[in-house]
């Protein structure tokens, strides 16, 4: 399952008679493809060679035993990828969009290098670092505020110290460029020093069409055995530039909308799914414990120690003697004998609906036998979409009819097809319980549902947790059934 390198380097004659170290990458995803000599320098560091110890998608590999690809080879497939997007549009319209060959390669080589390293930011267990370590730490403190929070941002950073460290030949205009690529912009670009439509290919703010998300739907989706996809190859043929934005032909209108829809599949069933949730809070509480010894939240701050910071921290942790340590240890240790956060239950909101708080919960308590506290129980608001919240990111993009036209247009989802919904994003409230006693379990369940009751109608709430109890009960009897041989 894993991107596959070639044992050898592939020495290429250039034009100067001096030879390139290009490499070939066998990957189970895009098949055979070639990196330039300028990514191979930035690979072989040890900034990038830390992804190989990141999963790509953190706890969920915990319950989707094939998801054990790391961000490593999905950074290599995003690589690939934006520079095969600009060749073919290159291939196709050249001086339209370049005037000179030589532009072409520079650019070539800064969406590259972008693709490469749009994902160096990344913590240990990927984007639950961000979302809940991290949130967890800073409390009210906003990216504004401090933008080492956001992983593009760390990304920058340590590609910056990486080029320092390594002597890697990139200037710092070209950096400030590729920051920008990786960064993303919803304008038509930041720079003036390159065409505007390339901030569309790495990471697009302004729809959401991109090939980091082409790579990450397509090796996520088999590697977690789902059988539902899209044709990211079409959507890149079927591609071209008009007045600097990325557009595409409207036949491929479906084929954009399977996308959208997988990548809201993917986070209803693989990226939140309740266990992979439930560890996934054990696995951010094992690191805010840990974090007094090990310095994780203030690494943020340093290249040299967040580099250190991957999945093996586990280890780290559990084969320590430090007594500090005794709290991670603990939880750790239930972890890997399966006694996990309880999932105790969840209900369907409307997506205007705020976000319920732990501290709101708790104070709707109505029992004095147990004495919920907020840090007993955890309560997940899932808000899953299309990638732009409520909006629908189709909206946003830009189609022509055929290749001579020079007039593209936005395609309204009720002239393609009645059957696209008109809601783009779904409000799903889960409560779990750090504790597996049915008393706390029972005391937290009614005071979330009292919680929820200031914004939802009583029955529909009764009619919901009725039909997770009854498809509870039937679980369990199965399992009865089937232990019994």
């Amino acid at each position: 399952m894993f991107a596959q390198e070639d044992s050898e380097w592939l020495p290429i004659q250039s034009q100067t008679t001096s030879l390139r170290r290009n490499k070939v990458i066998n990957d189970p995803v895009h098949g055979h493809f070639e990196l330039e000599e300028y990514c191979v320098d930035v690979i072989d560091t040890p900034h990038f060679q830390r992804l190989r110890d990141l999963k790509q998608l953190g706890s969920c590999y915990y319950v989707f035993p094939g998801a054990t690809h790391c961000r490593f080879e999905h950074s290599l497939g995003v690589c690939h990828l934006a520079g095969a997007q600009l060749e073919q549009l290159y291939y196709k319209q050249k001086s339209e969009i370049f005037e000179t060959d030589e532009e072409f390669k520079d650019c070539c080589k800064l969406v590259r290098i972008a693709g490469l390293c749009h994902d160096l930011g990344h913590g240990p267990f990927s984007h639950s670092f961000d979302d809940t370590f991290l949130r967890k730490k800073f409390g009210s403190i906003t990216v504004e505020e401090c933008p080492e929070l956001r992983h593009e941002y760390r990304s920058l950073q340590l590609l910056e110290n990486l080029i320092e460290s390594n002597s890697i030949d990139i200037n710092k205009q070209d950096l400030q460029i590729i920051g920008e690529l990786i960064q993303g912009s919803s304008t038509l670009g930041q720079s003036s020093q390159v065409p505007p439509f390339l901030y569309q290919i790495v990471s697009n703010k302004y729809n959401s069409v991109d090939v980091d998300k082409f790579d990450y739907l397509v090796r996520d989706t088999r590697a977690t055995g789902l059988k539902f996809g899209f044709d990211h190859s079409r959507l890149m043929q079927y591609c071209r530039v008009i007045d600097n934005w990325l557009c595409y032909h409207q036949k491929e209108i479906f084929n954009m909308y399977d996308m959208f829809n997988l990548r809201f599949k993917l986070h209803k069933i693989v990226y939140n799914h309740r266990t992979s949730k439930a560890i996934d809070y054990m696995l951010m509480d094992i690191l805010l414990y840990a974090d007094s010894y090990f310095d994780i939240s203030k690494s943020i701050f340093d290249c040299t120690n967040f580099i250190r910071m991957t999945d093996s921290i586990l280890y780290a942790i559990e084969h320590s003697r430090e007594p500090s340590l005794e709290k991670s240890q603990k939880i750790l240790h239930s972890l890997r004998k399966r006694e996990l956060y309880k999932f105790v239950c969840e209900l369907l909101v409307p997506s205007h609906i705020p976000d319920i708080t732990e501290e709101e919960v708790t104070t709707h308590q109505n029992t004095s036998q147990v004495n919920l506290r907020p840090e007993d129980v955890i309560v997940q608001n899932m808000r899953a979409n299309y990638a732009m919240k409520e909006k629908n990111p189709v909206d946003n993009v830009l189609f022509f009819r055929n290749w001579e036209d020079r007039n593209p247009v936005h395609i309204p989802r009720e002239h393609v097809s009645y059957l696209i919904p008109d809601v783009f994003e779904e409000h799903t409230v889960r409560l779990y319980s750090k504790s597996r006693d049915p008393a706390v379990i029972q005391a937290a369940k009614k005071a979330f549902q009292m919680a929820v009751q200031r914004y939802l109608d009583s029955s529909d709430i009764k009619q919901q947790l009725d039909e997770q109890s009854s498809s509870e009960y039937q679980i369990g009897r199965n399992k009865r059934k089937h232990s019994s041989f």
